[in-house]
């Protein structure tokens, strides 16, 4: 048995979609993998050295961004309608002949496809066609997000769209971003889904006294991209509000990422940005210098797919850290169902700067509520995000029998 991973993303440690997949390559010998990139030309993933072994081929994805200026908004989507276009004609195939020979060349027996963004998605189902193999398809977001940021038209939008559906009744199982993700789509395509969210060793996980640090500072901690925009604003504005107090006590914001948060000047000394950190240093970071780990999602009506379906990766490195969750999202998002359930995280359900100030005020008052949120915390990473379970998840997902 040998599987064709077919990716835009390679297993990487600077990328976090990188670093999932490379937990998921280790879950098999590397002998039983190749690995095809179509890869952003400006990306850098640096690569890990255990994968070293596994073979792959990279080639160039092609644009999928199609910006949008106001004032030439009719050309753009005439420019936006004509790339597209052109791409799924002429590159898509060039790109689906050259998946196809290599995986030949390997000999896999199986396609393991991540749908992400409009490219793979038009590839991955023709591909595993071709090769004559069962698909098994990976989702990370609703497609329907990704078209709209990325300036797709909506004529080649709806033909992606229904491209996605196409491709997920042709896998034999599917990976999905979240339990909710998994439910939807084996009711929606009747394949059979597996749930595998980014997990960690067990050996990075933290338990530090379920308490502040101290009592002259609350330190806030954020990891990762910043999707939900308006909600990270609607933080600032309450900590401006407050003048960077609660309960007596200065409030520090620290940010760890690829890019620095967008603020203010005068927001500037109260916000410590670190940039990317590996993921060991990250945990010991968040757990002993931070007090409350921060997740917003959004709460826009165009983001309810993605905050429904899909689960982000900091929710398992926030718990590896062992403090308590503050989400800042709709109540009917993903993370808010499964920190509800496992009681590891207060929920703020609405955008209004004043609401999210007194869930930030609550976790300083009552004490009682910050142990028992860090505690669960902690029991909620041992349980559903040790790597253990991810590898009985990925072998299923990859059709081992073991």
């Amino acid at each position: 048995m040998k599987t064709l991973l077919l990716t835009d993303i390679p297993p990487s440690s600077n990328l976090t979609a990188g670093i999932v997949t490379a937990q998921m390559c280790r879950c098999v010998a590397a002998d039983e993998l190749a690995i095809f990139c179509v890869l952003n030309r400006h990306l850098t993933p640096d690569l890990y050295p255990d994968l070293a072994a596994i073979p792959s081929k990279t080639v160039h994805k092609p644009n999928e961004q199609n910006p949008r200026n106001p004032k030439y908004f009719p050309l753009d989507l005439a420019r936006a309608f004509a790339s597209e276009t052109i791409r799924r004609r002429t590159v898509i195939p060039s790109l689906v002949r050259e998946a196809i020979a290599y995986g030949r060349e390997q000999g896999v027996t199986s396609l393991w496809a991540i749908l992400q963004g409009q490219t793979m998605v038009r590839i991955a189902g023709a591909v595993a066609e071709g090769l004559n193999v069962p698909l098994r398809a990976q989702v990370w977001d609703p497609l329907g997000w990704w078209l709209r940021a990325h300036g797709v038209d909506r004529f080649n939008r709806r033909a992606d769209l229904a491209k996605f559906d196409e491709t997920m009744r042709q896998a034999t199982t599917c990976a999905a971003a979240s339990w909710a993700m998994a439910r939807q789509y084996k009711e929606q395509y009747g394949t059979t889904s597996y749930v595998i969210i980014a997990s960690l060793d067990e050996a990075l996980a933290h338990k530090p006294v379920p308490a502040l640090r101290n009592s002259d500072e609350v330190v806030i901690g954020m990891a990762g991209q910043f999707y939900a925009e308006q909600e990270w604003h609607d933080l600032l504005q309450a900590l401006n509000l407050a003048g960077w107090q609660i309960g007596g006590r200065k409030i520090v914001v620290r940010v760890a990422g690829h890019a620095p948060p967008r603020t203010e000047t005068a927001q500037a000394a109260s916000i410590e940005f670190l940039g990317w950190r590996s993921q060991p240093e990250l945990i010991d970071i968040l757990s002993t210098t931070c007090d409350i780990m921060y997740c917003p999602y959004p709460f826009s009506p165009q983001m309810e797919e993605v905050a429904r379906l899909s689960f982000p990766s900091k929710i398992p490195t926030y718990l590896a850290a062992g403090r308590p969750i503050l989400f800042h999202g709709p109540d009917y998002a993903s993370p808010a169902h499964y920190l509800r359930e496992r009681g590891a995280g207060l929920i703020c359900r609405t955008g209004e700067p004043a609401a999210v100030y007194n869930a930030v005020l609550q976790l300083v008052e009552d004490t009682e509520l910050y142990a028992e949120l860090a505690v669960a915390a902690q029991a909620a990473f041992e349980a559903d995000f040790a790597l253990n379970s991810m590898k009985k998840s990925v072998r299923n997902f990859l059709g081992y029998s073991d």
